[in-house]
């Protein structure tokens, strides 16, 4: 389903504070043609990080959406488990990758989704000063 409506239908269902880093759904570039419902996918390829900027915030903020509120039952999501649904950084380059110019890491849009839909559910308090800091200093996140 598109991650607009997911977000809706999925609002605060996540019962319990999650322990294990929340998984995010991928986005089916795939849709159907009436009347005969031909199936029309776009390839992977031919879809820039320009073309899936919208779509991959949306997800995140639909995968965040169904946290619960911070104040339903007095339970917070933890500082620790926050940073750690950090997405990991990329490898460090070979070699060979090493004497040609290090591309620039593309954000991640997800996450960023992902922390607009933890602000909304009121969870965005647990964190340090010191990690807003590095979230603004250190690469982009949308």
């Amino acid at each position: 389903p598109l991650p607009v409506g997911r977000g809706m239908l999925t609002i605060g269902t996540l019962n319990t504070i999650p322990i294990e880093p929340l998984q995010m759904p991928k986005i089916c570039l795939a849709g159907r043609i009436p009347p005969q419902n031909a199936i029309l996918a776009l390839e992977d390829n031919r879809c820039t990080n320009k073309h899936k900027m919208w779509p991959d915030f949306h997800n995140g903020v639909a995968a965040g959406l169904r946290l619960p509120f911070a104040k339903e039952g007095g339970k917070r999501l933890t500082r620790t488990w926050i940073v750690c649904n950090k997405p990991k950084p990329p490898p460090p380059p070979t070699p060979a990758q090493a004497s040609q110019t290090p591309p620039t890491p593309d954000p991640d849009h997800t996450y960023g989704g992902f922390l607009f839909a933890l602000g909304l559910r009121g969870h965005l308090s647990a964190l340090d000063k010191t990690d807003i800091v590095d979230y603004i200093n250190k690469g982009p996140v949308t």
